[in-house]
């Protein structure tokens, strides 16, 4: 499972431009410990991976003195995102400690001269983009809290709507009370997605098999 994060670009009239070269000019390398890799530069969006070094250490027995001795080692992490230069939008894969590391350097490789701002998927203008742009999906888990079931018992619930024909509809009707909804989308391939109240948005997929048309999509809720 990996949560995406969105963040809307505001790109000044030459920023577009310059962002190539900028980021080309933070390529990784050990001296620095950290930089960018770019896997895809097309003209409407730049696949990228962040790349950091990131110290480790462990115990190990040493023999010869019959004792635990400590050794750090270097490993180099990787975190997914995407600049799509179609929607201005900067997508990052990962969780938020991730997310937060990929702006902040966004920030410093651009000189804070492209300005980021939070925006959140709403998913019922999600589903209703899928809908007329014939995308299958289906609601499978919807959390409701606070749901009254009788003789004025109020509690949390989780409801099971694979296969329920009427599942958007209980979307619609429970909208604030809602904090989970998992729903399966049907593109070349299926992806389960989980939306929570606070606005993350996680896919039960492997970071390498989400693309930009997937986030794309997501976006459409925006």
């Amino acid at each position: 499972m990996k949560s995406v994060f969105v963040k809307r670009l505001i790109f000044s009239q030459n920023s577009k431009a310059e962002l190539m070269k900028q980021l080309c000019s933070a390529v990784f390398s050990s001296s620095s410990g950290e930089g960018i890799h770019i896997l895809n530069n097309s003209e409407n969006y730049i696949s990228c991976h962040f790349l950091f070094e990131k110290v480790y250490s462990q115990s190990t027995y040493n023999i010869e003195t019959e004792e635990f001795d400590r050794i750090e080692f270097k490993r180099v992490e990787c975190i997914p995102f995407f600049i799509d230069l179609e929607q201005s939008t900067l997508d990052v894969i990962g969780n938020k400690q991730q997310a937060t590391r990929v702006i902040e350097f966004f920030g410093k490789v651009t000189k804070y001269r492209i300005g980021i701002e939070d925006v959140q998927i709403n998913l019922l203008k999600l589903l209703q983009n899928c809908v007329q742009n014939k995308v299958l999906f289906n609601i499978s888990k919807v959390k409701i809290a606070e749901y009254s079931f009788f003789d004025n018992i109020v509690g949390d619930c989780s409801l099971n709507l694979f296969g329920y024909p009427k599942a958007l509809d209980v979307v619609k009707k429970y909208e604030q009370q809602i904090t989970n909804v998992t729903i399966n989308i049907s593109m070349e391939d299926t992806y389960s997605v989980a939306f929570y109240k606070s606005g993350a948005v996680a896919i039960y997929k492997d970071a390498d098999s989400i693309d930009i048309q997937m986030i794309r999509l997501l976006k459409q809720g925006l």
